[in-house]
């Protein structure tokens, strides 16, 4: 007899890619909801805020230089492109991660009740999925990023695999330079009112 954990991997793993993605994303923050609504220092905001303005950054150079576009899989152009893609994903990522604080002072990070603060649906969207990417193939190799549906890798032969860690398309890092820009106009304004409220 299937544990509820084992039915609830089979039903997940049925589900097509992006949908299980999105699922993993969801249940990774769900385990961390409780580091969300704590009160945010304005150390952990000046910290957040570098970490979106770094994000910008990247998506910046990206477009401005055209990465998207290259003529050889093989070129440094393209190199240069997934180095920066995987340091924008990451930076934009961690303030949504529970980062370790000094000793005694809780994690915290932005929840869902800043995400439906500062992002539309469209946007909400792209962020869970750029979440579930960082957390399935940046930041670690999870089989379910890399491994095709209904394919059996139980074998001993050599296996096709998807490009897990293929860069935003220009659309995407474009939206996702915008929500960049929201989430740092969001955290300027949480700085001007925790810095009042202590005054």
């Amino acid at each position: 007899m299937l544990s509820n954990f084992e039915q609830i991997l089979s039903a997940a793993n049925a589900l097509p890619e992006e949908q299980r993605a999105t699922l993993v994303g969801l249940l990774r923050q769900k385990k961390k909801s409780e580091n969300h609504d704590r009160p945010i220092r304005l150390s952990r905001l000046n910290i957040f805020l570098s970490d979106f303005d770094e994000a910008r950054r990247f998506a910046d150079y990206i477009l401005n230089r055209n990465l998207h576009k290259f003529n050889d899989a093989q070129s440094k152009k393209r190199l240069v492109h997934l180095a920066l893609n995987t340091s924008l994903i990451v930076s934009y990522c961690r303030p949504f991660h529970g980062s370790n604080n000094q000793k005694g002072v809780p994690k915290v990070s932005l929840g869902k009740r800043h995400v439906a603060t500062v992002l539309d649906s469209h946007e909400d969207d792209l962020h869970s999925r750029i979440i579930a990417k960082r957390d399935q193939a940046f930041a670690h190799s999870d089989s379910i990023a890399s491994e095709i549906e209904e394919w059996d890798y139980s074998g001993k032969i050599v296996m096709f695999y998807r490009m897990a860690r293929d860069p935003l398309t220009k659309d995407e890092t474009q939206t996702l330079r915008c929500m960049t820009k929201k989430w740092i106009e969001h955290l300027e304004k949480l700085l001007t009112e925790t810095a009042l409220s202590t005054d």
